[in-house]
C-alpha cells in the first residue's frame, strides 16, 4: 500500500518537529516523530480499525497518536495521510 503524505500533512510534520526539538530538545524530538511514523505502519496493516470521520472530508478516518490526530483516507492501495493536527485544534477550520 502506498503512502502518499499531502503537502499539508508534511508541513504539519515539520512544525511537529520543530516545537518539539525546540520545546523538548533532541531525543524527545526523535522518539515523537518515530511514534508518528509508527502510528503511520499501524494505519497501513488494518485502516478499518479507526474511526470514521466524514463530516471533516469524504472517506476521511482518524487516528490518535499522543496529542496529535492524524487524518487519513484510503483508496485503491493507497493510504493518504492528509493531515497531523493536535487533538486541541478546530478539525474542520484545518481541513481545505
Amino acid at each position: 500500500m502506498r503512502l502518499p503524505i499531502t503537502s499539508a500533512a508534511q508541513a504539519d510534520l515539520r512544525e511537529i518537529r520543530d516545537y518539539t526539538l525546540h520545546r523538548w530538545g533532541p531525543e524527545q524530538e526523535e522518539r515523537y516523530l518515530f511514534d508518528l511514523w509508527d502510528r503511520f505502519e499501524s494505519i497501513q496493516s488494518d485502516p478499518s480499525v479507526y474511526r470514521s470521520r466524514e463530516d471533516l472530508f469524504p472517506g476521511c478516518q482518524i487516528a490518535t497518536q499522543a496529542k496529535h490526530v492524524v487524518l487519513f483516507r484510503t483508496g485503491d492501495d493507497v493510504l493518504e495521510i492528509v493531515r497531523i493536527l493536535h487533538a486541541a485544534m478546530d478539525f474542520k477550520r484545518h481541513i481545505e
